[in-house]
């Protein structure tokens, strides 16, 4: 069976990474993050390893525009992000207009040269809704963790947007948002992630890459689908989400 992971950081994993039959999205939010994601992707060769670099919501720092273009100029990204609003905490939200702004920069990007758009969004559903028009022109939207409920992940694909939602570790621990949505979205709409390092159970002081087999049974068990059919359908959405060929994890976009 082959995993697919549509949400990782390779160079924030401080592991032995074993990426061997996998597909995987990995993102960066700075040069030199995304000059070692570059390095580490290069030395996995039997990985597919689509890359992204983006303007993180929690630090919306615009200096790093210019080089996520440059990266699209080059072709040595297939997507932008990740990309969007965060107002979790207090301080967050105080980083509005910044978050804008990069929002903004993101989302002519991804259009412009046409490459999926990876997704941040925390407790602030509204606005990725009130940008619907101009979401319906970027190729595939990737709603990364994805935190809102099913009726909400409907609202925006009942609005022409191409969206895809991804679900980590919260379908483990219950979250009843989670599982609501990975019971009740078309399975085609549907992605997996670790966010390795990131997105921790209780208990755990990291996530791994290979903690996406875990995620994957775990859905398998919510969806009643035998794990080989599941992994045949998700890999089919991440090629599809991605703007991928169904290619072999031989070859790398």
């Amino acid at each position: 069976m082959l995993f697919c992971d549509a949400h990782i950081h390779l160079a924030q994993c401080r592991e032995d990474l074993n990426l061997n039959d996998r597909k995987v999205c990995t993102c960066a939010h700075s040069r030199e993050e995304f000059l070692l994601q570059e390095r580490i992707a290069r030395s996995h060769e039997g990985a597919l390893i689509v890359q992204a670099f983006g303007i993180h919501p929690q630090n919306p720092d615009m200096s790093g525009a210019p080089f996520m273009q440059s990266l699209l100029e080059e072709g040595r990204i297939k997507a932008v992000g990740e990309s969007g609003f965060d107002f979790f905490t207090r301080e967050f939200r105080a980083m509005e207009s910044m978050q804008e702004e990069a929002w903004n920069v993101s989302l002519d990007l991804s259009i412009k040269y046409g490459v999926p758009l990876i997704v941040h969004c925390r407790k602030a559903f509204d606005k990725v809704l009130s940008a619907r028009r101009r979401l319906k022109a970027v190729p595939s939207v990737i709603m990364h963790s994805f935190a809102f409920t099913e009726r909400e992940a409907e609202a925006l694909l009942s609005h022409g947007v191409n969206a895809y939602f991804s679900f980590g570790k919260q379908i483990l621990n219950g979250n009843k948002r989670s599982t609501g949505c990975v019971m009740g979205l078309p399975l085609d709409r549907i992605l997996l992630e670790t966010d390795a390092p990131y997105q921790t159970l209780r208990g755990e002081t990291v996530t791994l890459s290979g903690d996406i087999e875990k995620v994957c049974l775990g859905f398998c068990a919510l969806r009643g689908l035998k794990a080989v059919d599941a992994c045949a359908a998700l890999e089919k959405n991440f090629d599809m989400a991605f703007g991928l060929r169904h290619e072999s994890v031989a070859r790398r976009p």
